[in-house]
């Protein structure tokens, strides 16, 4: 493969097909992916950071597709910006609950190095929920505090439901904690 888009590319479909035929990330391990790549070794350092980095951006992409195809739909409806959210909100989580055997393992990478992605991407939804109230600044912040409250909510699922009393892995309790969060921080 002389493209370098198309290495890096195999290399996140490789990573993609480990991922749906192992019961635990980390039996996928560099060799293994190069393996069936039919790469050598350093090829995942070239392209990206590390085997980690790799990894991560396969999760995002497997749990991203659907994500993507709920967020066109959803954008689309005549539901307020509110309840917009709320559903963007519900359906990644049902998304994290439903891939956590891969989720679980990612959260301190997307936590500790990955860039804003999921904060972007609902920071349209925060902003027409307060239209002109809020600065850019204020909805950045809330846009922040709403996504890395939930992903440490679900990486420390266990240790919060002690605190709370809120099992994050309940649907119900889950989609209330969703809503409170957003009566907090929207008015």
């Amino acid at each position: 493969m002389n493209n370098p888009n198309s290495t890096k590319e195999l290399l996140i479909k490789t990573v993609v097909e480990l991922l749906q035929e192992c019961s635990d990330i980390s039996e996928i391990t560099s060799r293994k992916i190069t393996k069936r790549a039919n790469v050598n070794l350093s090829t995942i350092n070239y392209y990206f950071n590390s085997k980690d980095e790799l990894v991560n951006i396969a999760v995002n992409k497997l749990i991203g597709d659907t994500a993507d195809i709920y967020f066109q739909n959803m954008t689309s409806s005549s539901s307020s910006p509110k309840d917009k959210l709320k559903n963007f909100l519900i359906s990644i989580s049902d998304m994290v609950v439903n891939y956590k055997k891969y989720t679980k393992q990612i959260i301190p990478y997307i936590l500790l190095k990955e860039k804003f992605i999921q904060t972007m991407e609902i920071l349209p939804l925060i902003r027409d929920c307060f239209e002109e109230s809020k600065s850019d600044k204020e909805c950045k912040v809330i846009s922040y505090q709403l996504i890395s409250f939930m992903q440490l909510v679900f990486y420390r699922a266990d240790e919060f439901k002690s605190f709370s009393k809120i099992d994050i892995m309940n649907k119900k309790e889950r989609d209330e904690l969703i809503d409170m969060e957003l009566n907090l921080l929207i008015k």
